[in-house]
């Protein structure tokens, strides 16, 4: 397997807490940063959920300990790359992360996927598809979480930040990790 610090044992025991065991692990990096990308999927129901381990070595660069998941109910490899490849861009970039972070490009680099699931962006928010207790590791680190949006919605929360674009996706109770969700905007 991968070598660990105490943090990142702290974190695995965190996540299999809260999402059980995990059911695969795979090493991403980008010659300059390495993180691991973990699928559970007993999380949520009929979903795979991804989360990041390792981001949180990346803490200066970013000025936010933390990690980030993702759950998805369909087109698991795909996700796993945007998903990734939205994390990175924040790294190799040195983005100051939190809610509110939008990576914008998949239609660029996933055209196909972003054609058929009409998402062109990756949008990061406080995880609130699990119990709270689950966001914050040991008061330490924090967990956020990623999900698709459309280009409608990009250019809502550029327009009107993140608050607004978030209680609507709350009034209209709307699946997040259904990628194939209508825009709401």
């Amino acid at each position: 397997f991968f070598k660990m610090n105490n943090m990142g044992e702290m974190i695995l025991d965190h996540y299999q807490k809260y999402l059980g065991e995990f059911i695969g692990a795979e090493p991403y990096s980008d010659n300059e940063h390495q993180i691991q990308l973990l699928g559970f999927d007993k999380a949520i129901e009929n979903s795979l959920l991804f989360a990041t381990l390792g981001l949180s070595k990346y803490s200066e660069s970013i000025n936010n300990c933390c990690e980030v998941i993702m759950a998805t109910d369909s087109d698991y490899d795909q996700c796993a790359e945007i998903f990734m490849n939205a994390i990175f861009y924040v790294v190799s970039n040195k983005m100051n992360f939190g809610r509110g972070v939008l990576i914008d490009g998949i239609d660029n680099i996933f055209e196909g996927f972003s054609k058929q699931h009409n998402k062109v962006a990756v949008y990061f928010t406080e995880s609130y598809v699990l119990p709270e207790n689950f966001s914050i590791i040991e008061g330490k680190c924090k967990v956020y979480m990623g999900f698709l949006v459309s280009q409608n919605e990009v250019d809502y929360v550029k327009k009107y930040g993140c608050e607004q674009f978030e209680e609507i996706l709350e009034e209209k109770d709307v699946d997040v990790i259904n990628i194939d969700r209508r825009s709401v905007i």
